[in-house]
């Protein structure tokens, strides 16, 4: 029975983030010394293998609906989610990144995580339940982290490896500086460089000059990938664990 709990887990990652390496599994799980034991798993579960990109074990990823159906008996609030299958392979390298601040962050000591929603969930969930998200503007991931008091605080997450138009950025940033949830620099950029972080960074002054939001500082945190490792991973390259 714990290895079919185990099963479900897996397969709910995989549903959620979208694009996995075995070793991802392996780093969000902690379960297993062995490779091929997660090879096995997730064979056995109906997951997509495609060799990509030179990766060992090369990606996984669920293309057939039946795969999603087993989540069902588990989880009561699971969204229906969408096989994409293949379309997902035009952002391996941005999912993949995903993935690893979401394995950080969840094997960090420095926050606790008690909630995950990641684009895939968000797509899937019905208009109702996603809350003013649009389609259009769907983040990279919302998350809520458990503070000492027992309450929780809701962030979304945007993770940028290259830059996008600015009115792109301008768009996107009022979005979020009308939104009741945002507050107290709850919407995180994790840029893959710092030459990112200070474009991003000079587009929300621009945008505060011409009162287009309200302010700098306010709602948006830029750091690099690099100050997010340093930040969150820490604990985990000392290996304190939880």
């Amino acid at each position: 029975m714990k290895r079919q709990l185990l099963k479900i887990k897996v397969l709910r990652f995989v549903a959620e983030q979208g694009v996995v390496r075995v070793s991802d599994v392996m780093d969000y799980f902690r379960k297993w010394n062995s490779e091929h034991a997660v090879r096995v798993m997730m064979n056995e579960l109906g997951i997509t293998h495609q060799q990509y990109g030179g990766f060992k074990y090369g990606i996984w990823f669920v293309e057939d609906r039946k795969s999603f159906e087993m989540l069902k008996p588990y989880y009561n609030d699971i969204p229906n989610f969408k096989v994409r299958g293949t379309s997902l392979l035009t952002k391996v390298a941005h999912s993949l990144g995903i993935n690893h601040i979401r394995i950080v962050l969840e094997n960090s000591e420095n926050i606790r995580v008690v909630k995950w929603w990641s684009e895939e969930y968000l797509r899937a969930l019905p208009p109702f339940r996603r809350d003013g998200i649009s389609m259009h503007k769907i983040p990279d991931a919302i998350f809520w982290h458990l503070r000492k008091d027992g309450s929780k605080q809701k962030f979304f997450l945007e993770y940028e490896r290259s830059l996008k138009a600015p009115k792109r950025y301008a768009a996107i940033f009022q979005f979020y500086d009308k939104r009741h949830d945002v507050k107290n620099n709850n919407v995180i950029y994790i840029c893959e460089t710092d030459s990112i972080k200070v474009k991003l960074q000079k587009i929300e002054n621009e945008l505060t000059k011409g009162g287009k939001i309200k302010g700098s500082g306010l709602n948006f945190k830029f750091v690099t990938l690099d100050e997010f490792n340093k930040a969150y991973a820490e604990a985990e390259e000392k290996g304190e664990t939880r």
